[in-house]
């Protein structure tokens, strides 16, 4: 085996040698080709025969674009506190259900609130106890079913309000 390796690097070295002369490379000539002409082969196309079925044709109408209706504005009343505790238009009002009631304090000079008188009432307001309504910051309620929902004016002269709901 180790002759066989000692021949195999010889032969190695020598293909390696033999490879690396410094020969000028002699410039091999490329051959130029000669145009030959060759016959062009016309074919003839066969005529279409006329076809005797109708044809189909699958027309279908545009879609027709739905328009999108414009939500409906929600009716409401606004209550609004003033100076020398004035509440224009009142404190009771009667609006349709879904209806809102926006309560509005106009006084910078002194804080309003309302706070419900029953249960019923306070579920509506968002609880029993009394609801500031900042100066210049509107409190919106709305009413979904029909009913009287009673409330008082707080920080102002003691004033009863019912809000009727019809249907």
């Amino acid at each position: 085996m180790k002759k066989f390796l000692v021949v195999l690097a010889i032969l190695f070295t020598g293909i390696l040698l033999a490879g690396c002369t410094s020969q000028p490379a002699t410039p091999v000539a490329t051959p130029t080709a000669t145009p030959v002409m060759t016959p062009v082969m016309t074919t003839v196309l066969p005529t279409p025969v006329p076809t005797t079925a109708a044809p189909v044709l699958n027309v279908t109408a545009a879609p027709t674009a739905t328009p999108t209706p414009a939500p409906t504005p929600v009716p409401s009343v606004t209550i609004t506190f003033g100076q020398a505790g004035t509440i224009i238009p009142g404190t009771s009002v009667t609006i349709k259900a879904g209806s809102n009631v926006v309560f509005v304090n106009n006084d910078p000079f002194k804080p309003h609130g309302i706070q419900a008188t029953a249960f019923q009432s306070g579920k509506y307001f968002g609880s029993m106890n009394a609801l500031l309504i900042p100066y210049g910051t509107p409190l919106t309620v709305t009413f979904p079913v029909a009913g009287s929902f009673g409330y008082t004016t707080t920080f102002q002269p003691l004033m009863q309000g019912v809000i009727t709901v019809t249907k």
